[in-house]
């Protein structure tokens, strides 16, 4: 049986994630705490107990220059170990599928866990459409007062060069103002923060998400106007986190794939960037 989430699966769904998405950082119960929606949960029951789920989040897609369309972003899928090799999963995105159309959705997209999973969706009409750059790298730490903590008020900044850096993509996933909000705030609670980079004029010209690790930092999206500053930016991050070992992704090539989409009507796009979706 495949149906929506009702309030009385919680405990299950919550057993469920636990067990396929273990985590030691707090994530998990941030995420029940202040994003998580039974509204959007499909659920396939075997008798009485959640054998498998996904959560169809909404999200828009800029298409090009001028066109936007609804898409559902497939975040959460699992399968209790029990029921595995039952094509369940199969069954739950056919439905998420059949869903989308009926509400008049563009497309689905996902991020694979592992990278064989790029494999496994591909039967499904996933096509490795999302790609960023990443990169790594040992700095020498330099202090900069151009580096400062992110704040809200920047968000507006931070929208206007994600758009100007991911222009040339033929089509990406639109932030509300909302969205970047709750960024921002998962950075400031469980990460190593957000950090804006500026001009010596203190005009925005930089940001980035940071998250710690266990020998340095990874700025999971760092997006800079001019390319020249992104060194001196990624120093000043060192410096601020007292480490040498950087890893920053972002719009730009050469590129490493990222997520998946299926497009339900043939669209001219091949080319297109997501990031901080919970990934």
């Amino acid at each position: 049986m495949i149906r929506f989430a009702a309030q009385a699966d919680l405990p299950a769904i919550r057993e469920l994630w636990e067990q396929c998405f273990p985590d030691d950082t707090g994530f998990n119960p941030y995420y029940f705490r202040h994003h998580f929606s039974l509204e959007h949960t499909l659920l396939y029951l075997v008798n009485s107990t959640v054998a498998a789920m996904v959560q169809m989040l909404p999200y828009t897609l800029q298409l090009g220059q001028d066109l936007s369309a609804a898409a559902t972003y497939i975040y959460g899928a699992c399968t209790h170990p029990g029921y595995r090799r039952q094509h369940l999963m199969s069954q739950l995105l056919t439905e998420s599928f059949a869903l989308d159309r009926a509400q008049g959705r563009a497309a689905s997209m996902l991020i694979p866990q592992e990278d064989w999973l790029f494999d496994f969706y591909r039967p499904f009409g996933y096509q490795p459409l999302f790609s960023v750059h990443a990169d790594c790298a040992t700095v020498k730490p330099q202090l900069s007062s151009r580096l400062r903590p992110l704040t809200a008020q920047d968000l507006a900044a931070c929208q206007a060069l994600y758009r100007a850096q991911t222009v040339s993509y033929d089509f990406t996933v639109v932030r509300s103002a909302s969205q970047w909000d709750a960024q921002l705030t998962l950075f400031q609670q469980l990460g190593a923060g957000a950090f804006a980079w500026e001009s010596n004029t203190g005009t925005l010209t930089g940001y980035a998400f940071v998250w710690q690790e266990h020998d340095g930092v990874w700025a999971q999206e760092l997006v800079c106007a001019d390319p020249t500053q992104v060194r001196p930016f990624l120093s000043a991050l060192a410096a601020e986190k007292r480490c040498t070992a950087v890893r920053w992704s972002g719009p730009g090539s050469p590129e490493t794939p990222l997520g998946c989409i299926l497009f339900y009507d043939k669209q001219p796009f091949s080319h297109g960037y997501m990031n901080l979706m919970f990934n």
